[in-house]
């Protein structure tokens, strides 16, 4: 099957080569970011078990004129992909809006949501402001979905993404649909019908998965995965990696919950709710610049900022897939050619060919998994998992 990679996909890959050519072999001492990271709004309608975001206020947020200021500046200094994040990023009125001016400006646009808002409106927004399009989908089981999620969308939200699937459709939309998954002890046993839900039952372009971050809420500790858990998953993922696409590399899910990464937070600005650049990042966050009195395109260039980055160059706090991905991005040109691009985007395109043209075809999976449950041996791995 021919694919051709989107006009906006092929400009974002030949400038994202461009970064890592200038910031590797002339080492400038200001260096490009790829990625923008905007915590577009902070309340969230969710109640999910692991994370606090939904408990939080609203803050003192920018006017979206304020936001396109700051979008102008991510483009002017380097920034190849904006990802807009909650919270829930559509209980901010204007996201569409503001998404269809960076997309405008060149930006490759992102944006993760829990689909609650969603309305049969919205898919012709959707094609003409996002070129990847997330959906939190933690479970197929509603039951399961309640605990994690702390509300019952489960089948109203596959309902709708079906309506979006065809929608898509039948404009031939370039836009990516990702089932976005967060890997707890409540459903990694699941990982294998996640999938074939996923690409088999709604039809999604490709699904993405992040093991939970033990530290985003007082109790994200009882989500926790276990060892075994997490081997579990990642067999089953590694399994299907040539069937379906995965927007994870293989390096990832064979390094999950050890990865071996020097993040190098220059590659990306991770800016939050209140238009406060975060640096070096926002688990750190040792420096805060106010994006609303100070321009962008000036504070990255300062000498301070700069090195603030330069400081936690080796950092390896966190792990998210997102940021040790990124940061293989930047200094191993070999991961952004194989794993990258031919291991996740040209998959991705051929899916997004056969979405638009009406002939996905559903995989003859002859796979088979133990089948077990996560209520029957629960609460003593995930206490021994936290503990070591």
């Amino acid at each position: 099957m021919h694919t051709v990679m989107p006009n906006n996909m092929l400009s974002a890959g030949l400038r994202t080569l461009r970064n890592h050519f200038y910031n590797r072999i002339f080492n400038p001492d200001v260096k490009f970011p790829t990625y923008a990271f905007i915590l577009i709004e902070k309340m969230c309608n969710s109640r999910c078990g692991y994370c606090d975001f939904w408990k939080m206020e609203q803050g003192n947020q920018p006017t979206k004129e304020e936001w396109k200021a700051i979008i102008d500046d991510l483009r002017s200094i380097g920034s190849v992909s904006i990802t807009f994040s909650g919270g829930e990023p559509f209980l901010n009125r204007d996201l569409f809006e503001i998404d269809a001016y960076a997309r405008s400006r060149g930006l490759l646009t992102m944006v993760v949501t829990n689909f609650s808002l969603f309305r049969d409106s919205h898919i012709e927004k959707v094609s003409k402001s996002f070129d990847f399009f997330g959906i939190s989908i933690d479970s197929n089981k509603p039951e399961v979905y309640k605990e994690i999620r702390g509300v019952d969308w489960l089948e109203r939200n596959k309902e709708n993404i079906r309506k979006l699937m065809s929608g898509l459709a039948e404009r031939k939309s370039d836009t990516i649909v990702c089932g976005m998954v967060t890997v707890s002890n409540k459903n990694a046993y699941e990982t294998h019908e996640i999938l074939h839900v996923i690409f088999d039952d709604l039809q999604m372009d490709t699904v993405s998965f992040n093991l939970l971050d033990p530290y985003c809420g007082v109790s994200s500790k009882d989500f926790v995965p276990t060892t075994e858990q997490i081997e579990y998953f990642q067999k089953v993922i590694l399994d299907h990696k040539k069937m379906f696409p995965t927007s994870n590399s293989i390096r990832y899910i064979s390094q999950l919950n050890n990865l071996d990464y020097k993040c190098n937070p220059w590659k990306c600005i991770q800016i939050d709710n209140e238009g406060i650049l975060e640096a070096p990042c926002h688990i750190i966050a040792e420096s805060r610049f106010n994006l609303r009195e100070h321009r962008l395109s000036e504070i990255w260039k300062e000498v301070q900022t700069q090195k603030l980055h330069e400081k936690y160059s080796n950092c390896k706090m966190c792990n998210y897939g997102c940021v040790a991905e990124a940061a293989w991005s930047t200094y191993d040109l070999n991961f952004v050619i194989n794993e990258t691009f031919r291991g996740i985007a040209i998959p991705t395109l051929k899916r997004i060919k056969a979405r638009n043209n009406n002939n996905i075809k559903k995989l003859d999976c002859k796979l088979e998994y133990p089948k077990i449950q996560f209520y029957e041996k629960l609460v003593e791995p995930v206490l021994t998992n936290i503990q070591s």
